[in-house]
Formats: structure tokens, C-alpha cells, sequence
């Protein structure tokens, strides 16, 4: 029999054995044919028409899929090729690629709003995650979320990962499981895994690890985003993680503009590591071992040898040791052993989290972006800062993540600015912290600066200094224990200059009265003064010099050099206000053209205070008691109006030798006040009281030689003579000072 009689018997049998079967069965199959040749036509339709990308695509910023052919066999089961997902939560981009991937859905939890997916396969698999600036927030959480479970995901051939600029090279594989409920519901991650041989780690471009066996295993305990937040994440992980990998050589070396770089360089170096974490805590037993030749050139142009090395384990607590060669001329060397207090992993982010944790030893030299750190470790007030990259020298003792006696760290070249009573000192120089024992056998911290170069400015116009020099010393003692939390032990400081050039005197001019300016002239300052830990000054000196300077002084122009010797002593700081008993100004070689239009030369004076004040306060004031040596008495007269109307007698006052005088004395604003002023010598006697304010000058005078008195009423420019009975008629007129 051939073959086309057997393919009609066999056809015959079966119409026969298909009649022969009940009407409603045949019926049911049929329709059960054409509804799965339905199936077959739409499914695969859908899958490979826009239709379907369209559909994955509703919001596609938040989540894109794209895929090539697809093809659906049976409901719930799809096998696509080239499939790449896409999405990005808050600042972090992700990405996933896949040659092929087979996947199957359950259908019976759709009706409980779950969308599960018991198996998905993937092979040649690529993806990372990045960070990006744009930050997409997800909706308050909000109830009737559909929940996404994936029992497992298994990628039997894994090409590459990366994070960043970090990436993951080589044959891997992975299997991963996770559940998620959609608006905001909580997460976790079932038990997955990962493994890699033969690997490669690049970072920017450069191989860093090479032949990478890596090996772990880890979950995340069932949470919500508002119950571990980032790092947090930590504390609900469970993982094991095993690397062993030929690492990178370190190559120093300096690029065509000059900069220096840090480069690898293929092999030489080690990577070793076995930990495992429960809960965020790491397990006894775990170590990490790294190694790194140096070779090339260093900042300084010497060359580069020996090795960086990094030790970890864990006990009880965490014990690192991390070594960088020291080398002449080098910017980098390091000799660290700490440990760590406990094995919880830190989820702060943050150096300040850690520190507490930390004891041991670092003794080390290495170059810092920023030094702005290195005050608040050992609390140093707020007024003094550090200010951009340098070299820092460090001999550290830890306990409890606080310097202990015995420590000091040095900074060779560094910008400081230190703010004193709203001035500015700025400058570079060197500093050096010790932490030691006091007098009383307390701990204290003496900081030391020394600037070769500074600066001093008004903090409100710190971009215009008045004075520089070359040589300034500021030494503050902090009492107590560094803090870990910005908190101001007891301190003092000590700050010291001298010779500062002060291109223009009149910057003193905020510390005088409209009636008493510096008009021009340059000069020298010099200051010894000890200092609070606010800044503020508690006692010391501050002196000026200027020669040929230019002044007016009760509308008198002048032209002479100056001195002033300030003893400040602080009488209420919230108040700014300081005692300056003891001070004293010196005029000498002073030019000047009296009320009637003579030139005058070589006047001097001398003012010493012996009970004065004066008030920063806006506005700024000074009031005493002052003692004044002069070479005559004419400047007092003068303060009068011109000779024209007075006796001739006291025309021969001005020539008739030294005087030496006393006075009470206010300044404030445009406002002088000299009261109960009196001056003498052997020949003569003036007493006198003057207010000037403005334009507007008033006040009463008396001058006696011999038998021979006249008194002189001021009154805005209007002079009056008082020739008889002048010395009642004076004692008689109200003081203008209480």
C-alpha cells in the first residue's frame, strides 16, 4: 500500500471517529481552535505592531520598553529579542538591555490586582544606573496600588553593568527577585545572587581590577521609602560578597598643561575581600585586603616606588590599617591605624557619622581641595577660618573620633581669615594645632598662626583693605575637649602685628567726630591684643603712625605727623564699648594758618587720657578725662575766632612758652564738646569750654596774666569781650559737660 492510500485511510478514520462524537463537543472544539488561532493572530499582532510600544509607553517619563520580534505561543508566556527597558526614579537614570528574554505571566492574580511574573530568562544581558541632575519625584504614596511580584529573574549570560563612570566587564550571571507595590507601597528584594569570572572593573575609562572572580548574595527586608530612606536601606540587608581580582598599578605624572595626574597603570596590584552583612551589620570573620604599586613621578617630580596598602577586619569591631609610602619631597604619605567601634555599616554619608566610632593613630602629609575642616576639628572659634587647598602634616591620636593629647597637625601654606571687632584679617601663612595639658591639668588646644603675608578690611568692604604687612602672629587656647558637635569651649587669643602699612589714614576717620579729621597721609599701625572667643577684643594696644599727614581739627586745617598709642580695655562688649585709660596722641612738626590767615610751624602737642571711653556703637563716640602738654597755648585760642578785638595783652599768650593743660572731652557724630578746660604755666592761665557742632561753634573763655583777665563769649562766630569782673562773670556760665 503507498503512502497516499494510507494518508486517505487514516483521513477516513478520523471523519469517521470526529462524526461519531457528540454535536456539543465538536462544538466546543472548534471554538476552543478558533479562539486560540485568535489568540495567535492578535497576541503576536500586538507584540510586533506600534500597538504594543505604545501601549508600554503611556509614560515615558518615567518608564520606556522597547523591543524587536515577539512572539506569544500561549497566553501568559512571551519570547522577545532586543528588549531595552528605561526609567528613572528621582535623580538616578537606569537602563537594562537583553539579546533575548523569555518571561511567563500568571493570569489568575490579575484578579487581585498582582501582577506576577513567576519566570523570567534572560541571556547577553547589559545595563547600569547613573545619576542625573534633573530630579523626577514620585506622587505621595496614596492607596489601590496594583503590586508588581517577579519570583524570579535569571540572566544566564551577563555582559556588562555600571554605575556612573564605574563598569562591570565580563561572563556573569544573576538572578534576581523582587515585589513592589505601585503608589508608593512598600518593596523588597528576595533572595538574589550574582556571579562574575574573568571580569574587568574600569572607572573613567581605565582598568583598574582585572580577572575579577566575584561572587555574593543578598536581599532587602519588606519597607517602605519613608521607613529606610537611601543608605538606610543598609539596615534591612542581608548579603555575601567574595572578590578576588589582579589589581592596577598607580602611575603619577603630569599632563601637557602641567597639571599632575594619577593614572592606572595594568597590573601589579591585589584585591582580596570576604565579608558578609546581617541587618546591616557585618559579620566576624570578614577581611578586605587591597595592594597598588606606585610608579612614575609624584607632585614634585620625584619618583614614585613602594606601595599603597589597605587592611581590614572584623571582630568584635573593625580594625583598618592603611599605609602610603613616605617619600623626600612628597605630597602624600599616610601611616593610619584605627578601629572602628562595632560592625554596623554607616548610612549617614557622612565623615562626622564615623568619627565618633574612631581610635587609633594617623601620622601622615597629604594635599586637601579644602582645609575649611580642619578648624571645627579642633574647635576653633568661628571667627577663625581656613580657606582653600594646602598641604596638611598630621600626627593624630583618636579616642572616641576626638584628638587626644600628643596630636598636632600642621598646614605649611595655607589662607586664614580671621574676623576681629567687623575687621578682616586675611593672609597666607603657616598654622600649627597642638593638643596638650594645661596649667591646671586640663586638656587644651593651642592654635598657631603666623602670616607672612595679610590684610586687614572692614568686614563691610573687605574687597578694599587699609592695611598690609608682613609679619602677623595670632595664638588662641581653646579649653576642654575638642567637640564633635560646633560647640565653643572657653577660649582666648592673642593677636599680634607691627609696621602694618596703612596706605590712607582716613580709614581712622570712623573712630573720630566730623570736628576732628584725617584729611589724607599714609602711615603705619602696630596692635598686641588678647582677644575673646567671640573675637572680641578684651585688652591690648593698638598704635598709628603717620608723617605729613593732613588733618582739620575744629575747622582748622593742619599738616604734621601723628602718633596714637590706644590701651584698650573692654568695659561692655554687647554694648562695644572699651575703656582707653592710658592712652595716648601725639602731634609733631605741625603747620597751620591761624583764624587770621599766619602761617604757623613747628607746633607740637601731646594728649594723654588718663580716664577716657569710647563707644563703637553706631554712632561712635569718645569721652574722658585728658592731660595735654603743648608747645603753646595759640590752637585754644585759636578755636576762638581771630586776635581782632582782644586785649594786646593776650596776643603775647602765644609766644609766652609751654603750657600744659587738662579737660573733660566728648566727641559723638559732628559734635565736639571741650569743657572745664584749663591750661598754665608760670606766666599765664585760660580756662575755657567750647562746643562745635556743625557750622555752629558756642562757649566762654577766660585768659589772666598777672592782674590782667578778659573773658571771651563765643556765640556761633559772635564774639563778646567781658574786660571787668571777667573771672565771675565766667564762673558763672553752665558747664556744657555732666
Amino acid at each position: 500500500m503507498d503512502m497516499r492510500a494510507r494518508a486517505r485511510e487514516w483521513r477516513e478514520r478520523w471523519l469517521a471517529f470526529w462524526r461519531g462524537r457528540p454535536r456539543w463537543l465538536r462544538r466546543t472544539a472548534w471554538t476552543l481552535l478558533v479562539a486560540y488561532a485568535a489568540y495567535l493572530l492578535l497576541g503576536n499582532l500586538f507584540l510586533n505592531t506600534p500597538l504594543g510600544t505604545w501601549t508600554a509607553n503611556r509614560k515615558p517619563e518615567k518608564f520606556q520598553a522597547q523591543w524587536g520580534l515577539a512572539v506569544t505561543l500561549f497566553p501568559g508566556h512571551v519570547v522577545a529579542r532586543n528588549v531595552r527597558l528605561q526609567g528613572q526614579v528621582r535623580h538616578t537614570a537606569w537602563d537594562v538591555q537583553a539579546e533575548r528574554v523569555r518571561g511567563r505571566l500568571a493570569l489568575w492574580p490579575l484578579l487581585k490586582k498582582e501582577v506576577r511574573v513567576p519566570s523570567v530568562v534572560a541571556s547577553g544581558v547589559t545595563g547600569g544606573a547613573r545619576h542625573v541632575q534633573t530630579s523626577r519625584e514620585p506622587p505621595p504614596p496614596r492607596p489601590g496600588g496594583w503590586t508588581l511580584l517577579f519570583d524570579r529573574i535569571a540572566a544566564d549570560h551577563v555582559l556588562r553593568g555600571h554605575f556612573d563612570e564605574l563598569v562591570l566587564e565580563g561572563n556573569g550571571s544573576a538572578t534576581f527577585g523582587f515585589s513592589k507595590q505601585l503608589r508608593g507601597g512598600p518593596m523588597q528584594i528576595l533572595p538574589s545572587s550574582f556571579r562574575f569570572d574573568h571580569a574587568r572593573v574600569l572607572a573613567d575609562g581605565e582598568q583598574w581590577l582585572d580577572g575579577v572572580r566575584l561572587d555574593g548574595d543578598f536581599s532587602i527586608k519588606r519597607h517602605t521609602r519613608a521607613q529606610a530612606p537611601g543608605a538606610r536601606k543598609l539596615l534591612l540587608t542581608d548579603g555575601v560578597l567574595a572578590v578576588d581580582a589582579e589589581g592596577a598599578s598607580l602611575r603619577g605624572y603630569f599632563d601637557p598643561q602641567g597639571h599632575f595626574r594619577i593614572a592606572a597603570a595594568p597590573g601589579g596590584g591585589q584585591l582580596h575581600a570576604r565579608l558578609e552583612m546581617r541587618d546591616g551589620v557585618l559579620q566576624p570573620g570578614g577581611t578586605v585586603r587591597w595592594t597598588a604599586p606606585m610608579q612614575g613621578v609624584g607632585i614634585t617630580g620625584a619618583a614614585l616606588d613602594g606601595e599603597i596598602r589597605l587592611e581590614a577586619s572584623v571582630d568584635e569591631d573593625i580594625a583598618l590599617r592603611l599605609q602610603v609610602p613616605e617619600r623626600e619631597g612628597g605630597t602624600l604619605d599616610l601611616d593610619a591605624e584605627l578601629n572602628l567601634q562595632g560592625r554596623q555599616l554607616p548610612v549617614q554619608g557622612d565623615l562626622h557619622a564615623v568619627l565618633p566610632r574612631a581610635s587609633g593613630h594617623v601620622v601622615g602629609h597629604w594635599h586637601f581641595k579644602s582645609l575649611d575642616w580642619v578648624p571645627r576639628m579642633f574647635n576653633a572659634p568661628p571667627w577663625l577660618q581656613l580657606d582653600g587647598s594646602g598641604d596638611l602634616v598630621a600626627d593624630l591620636r583618636l579616642e572616641e573620633g576626638r584628638p587626644a593629647p600628643g596630636s598636632h597637625v600642621e598646614l605649611p601654606d595655607v589662607a586664614v581669615v580671621a574676623t576681629v571687632m567687623g575687621n578682616d584679617i586675611s593672609g597666607q601663612g603657616r598654622v600649627r594645632a597642638d593638643l596638650g595639658v594645661s596649667d591646671s591639668g586640663g586638656l587644651q588646644t593651642r592654635i598657631g598662626v603666623q602670616l607672612d603675608r595679610y590684610s586687614i578690611a572692614g568686614a563691610q568692604a573687605s574687597s578694599t583693605p587699609y592695611a598690609k604687612g608682613n609679619d602677623l602672629r595670632l595664638d588662641v587656647t581653646v579649653d576642654g575637649v575638642p567637640s564633635r558637635d560646633g560647640g565653643l569651649g572657653a577660649s582666648s587669643a592673642h593677636l599680634r602685628f607691627t609696621g602694618a602699612q596703612v596706605p590712607d589714614l582716613r580709614v581712622y576717620n570712623r573712630f573720630l567726630s566730623e570736628q576732628m579729621r584725617i584729611e589724607g597721609g599714609s602711615g603705619t599701625a602696630s596692635a598686641d591684643l588678647v582677644l575673646d572667643g567671640a573675637g572680641g577684643i578684651g585688652h591690648g594696644t593698638v598704635s598709628a603712625q603717620g608723617h605729613g599727614a593732613r588733618m582739620s581739627m575744629g575747622g582748622r586745617e593742619l599738616r604734621g605727623d601723628v602718633a596714637l598709642d590706644a590701651r584698650l580695655n573692654r568695659a561692655d562688649l554687647e554694648q562695644r564699648q572699651f575703656d582707653l585709660d592710658g592712652s595716648q596722641v601725639r602731634l609733631r612738626n605741625v603747620s597751620s594758618r591761624d583764624a587770621d590767615g599766619q602761617s604757623r610751624q613747628g607746633w607740637w602737642t601731646q594728649v594723654d587720657l588718663p580716664s577716657a571711653r569710647i563707644d563703637l556703637a553706631a554712632p561712635n563716640s569718645v569721652s574722658g578725662k585728658v592731660q595735654v602738654q603743648a608747645s603753646d597755648v595759640g590752637f585754644l585760642l585759636d578755636l576762638f575766632g581771630n586776635g581782632h578785638g582782644y586785649p594786646h595783652w593776650m596776643d603775647r599768650l602765644v609766644d609766652s612758652g609751654q603750657v600744659q593743660a587738662s579737660a573733660r572731652v566728648h566727641w559723638q557724630g559732628d559734635t565736639l564738646v571741650l569743657d572745664d578746660v584749663h591750661a598754665r604755666n608760670d606766666r599765664y592761665e585760660v580756662q575755657a569750654r567750647l562746643r562745635l557742632a556743625g557750622d555752629d561753634r558756642h562757649g566762654q573763655l577766660l585768659a589772666r596774666m598777672g592782674v590782667l583777665s578778659a573773658g571771651v563769649d563765643l556765640r556761633n562766630g559772635q564774639r563778646d569781650m567781658h574786660l571787668v569782673r571777667a573771672r565771675e562773670w565766667f564762673e558763672a556760665q553752665p558747664a556744657l559737660l555732666r
